[in-house]
């Protein structure tokens, strides 16, 4: 591991990255990697350091919405709209006028928990999506601020389960479980359900509200941001962030949390030990969902300059899985057909690779 620590270590020293944490483990205990790395003027990085995990909140929130299925108390396929009635009530997305004025249809098809987890609902992202801007523009909201109800009412950009768009379709499984569960908020839900089983140090890491939790707020690392493109990595404390002034629990990209705990669900799965996951679901969850249409919209996204730096490939086959992309075939410059990972825009990434 010398020269691995030497390379990752170096990319601290010379400013490129403000520190680093990496783990990584295989099923048969052959590796076995857990280390941060800190440069020696910046912020301390340690293995239990708390982040700002933007899209990499998907991944717990994958889970987390299949334990409701696990639960009996939601289907994969049954239609949601009465139980989220401000997603059931949204059209699909025709065209926008030059003053942001939508143009809607009625909309045919049913909005499953499959369609959101997999990105193929028609939820899309204002900030992806063009059409979707205007209207955002035309509404004066401060999105991410807010619930998810208001920062997430938008039109949908097609029939779900007919189109692939990258959106706030697993920000949605937060008002879900506080449906289906009485009331429990997603981060209560995580708690009970995924941090405590796990014997992660929840209530300690990993919070959707840093701010009510003094423990997080002291380990939370500053956002760091380059100047230009070759340029170093500088630490700018108290710098916005997506997880800034949310109001209810965002499962898209809200969470705060450490390396630490978000690996322990890694190794759950891998290990697929029964903690999160009835086994049926677990391989479920790594299983493709997306119909030929919807894989071609993926593909159009995957190979866009910004998400071919993220993913770094040759041309190959991709799907969608229950909580993340999906290596659909071998051929992949770094994983073999099966391994299932995403990430978080600030340099956060995740990979499980199902041995199954």
């Amino acid at each position: 591991m010398t020269s691995l620590d030497n390379l990752l270590q170096d990319a601290v020293d010379d400013g490129t990255a403000p520190g680093i944490v990496i783990l990584a483990k295989d099923k048969k205990g052959k590796v076995d990697i857990a280390k941060a790395f800190s440069s020696v003027n910046g912020t301390p990085y340690t293995l239990d350091t708390a982040m700002v995990i933007s899209s990499m909140s998907k991944f717990p929130t994958s889970v987390a919405a299949l334990q409701l299925v696990d639960k009996g108390l939601v289907t994969l396929d049954e239609d949601l709209s009465p139980l989220l009635a401000s997603l059931g009530a949204q059209g699909i997305l025709n065209s926008v006028a030059d003053d942001g004025t939508p143009t809607v249809s009625k909309r045919q098809n049913p909005i499953t928990l499959r369609h959101l987890l997999s990105h193929s609902s028609g939820v899309g992202y204002h900030f992806l999506d063009k059409s979707l801007g205007k209207v955002r523009a035309t509404q004066k909201r401060e999105s991410p601020s807010g619930t998810v109800e208001e920062t997430c009412d938008l039109p949908l950009l097609f029939e779900p389960g007919e189109g692939w768009a990258y959106g706030f379709g697993l920000d949605w499984v937060g008002p879900l479980v506080e449906k289906l569960t009485g009331g429990l908020t997603l981060e209560e839900f995580m708690k009970e359900n995924i941090w405590e089983p796990l014997g992660a140090n929840s209530g300690g890491s990993s919070t959707f509200f840093p701010d009510l939790h003094p423990d997080v707020s002291s380990r939370r690392v500053p956002m760091a941001f380059r100047s230009e493109p070759e340029g170093g990595a500088v630490e700018k404390p108290g710098a916005p962030s997506v997880a800034d002034g949310l109001e209810s629990c965002f499962g898209g990209h809200g969470l705060v949390a450490s390396m630490a705990d978000c690996f322990k669900i890694a190794e759950s799965l891998l290990a697929d030990d029964g903690k999160l996951l009835t086994k049926e679901t677990a391989a479920r969850m790594f299983e493709p969902q997306l119909t030929p249409a919807s894989k071609v919209e993926l593909q159009r996204f995957m190979d866009t300059p910004d998400m071919k730096m993220l993913f770094p490939s040759p041309p190959i086959d991709r799907d969608y899985g229950l909580g993340g992309l999906l290596v659909a075939e071998d051929g992949h410059a770094y994983f073999r057909k099966g391994a299932m990972m995403w990430g978080g825009a600030a340099n956060l990434n995740w990979v499980c690779i199902d041995t199954n």
